[in-house]
């Protein structure tokens, strides 16, 4: 259960009352995103993506100028353990598709692969915004992001 006092501290900010996470920090996610979606046709950034770093949720957040972030960092340490477990595996998964799919664009493009390059920058693009919304919906309580059929079922 959580303590009420960070309920009423998190109020106002985009701190979740219910997993005491936050969403933003998948905006440091959202470069990855970006880039994978755009060296498909511009090749030349695999050097940007390379350069990319992967920092953990206190990384992300000290290195923010949120105005939140210091409370963001404190209420990690103390979000439910099962949710924060499913947010950090969540989180792992992320980074090692992003580490994954750098090292095989590489070798793709070094063999000259042009076509396949393109494909798999774009799948895994979508595949690390997917992951992305269902690091969300971890935050928010659910199980998964929400797929359109249920999407649509909540307005008949």
């Amino acid at each position: 259960m959580i303590d009420e006092d960070y309920q009423a501290r998190v109020a106002g900010t985009n701190i979740d009352p219910r997993s005491l996470l936050s969403t933003d920090y998948f905006n440091h996610f959202n470069e990855a995103v970006m880039l994978l979606g755009m060296v498909a046709d511009m090749p030349e950034i695999l050097d940007d993506l390379d350069r990319w770093q992967f920092k953990s949720y206190v990384e992300h957040f000290q290195d923010s100028s949120l105005g939140f972030a210091s409370l963001a960092i404190e209420c990690y340490d103390v979000a439910p353990a099962e949710t924060r477990e499913r947010f950090d595996r969540a989180v792992q998964q992320m980074g090692m598709l992003i580490d994954e799919t750098r090292r095989q664009l590489r070798q793709i493009w070094e063999q000259g692969e042009v076509d396949r390059f393109k494909e798999m920058a774009r799948i895994n693009s979508m595949e690390l915004q997917g992951m992305m919304d269902d690091g969300a919906a971890i935050v928010h309580g659910r199980a998964r992001a929400l797929d359109q059929e249920s999407i649509d079922a909540l307005f008949p």
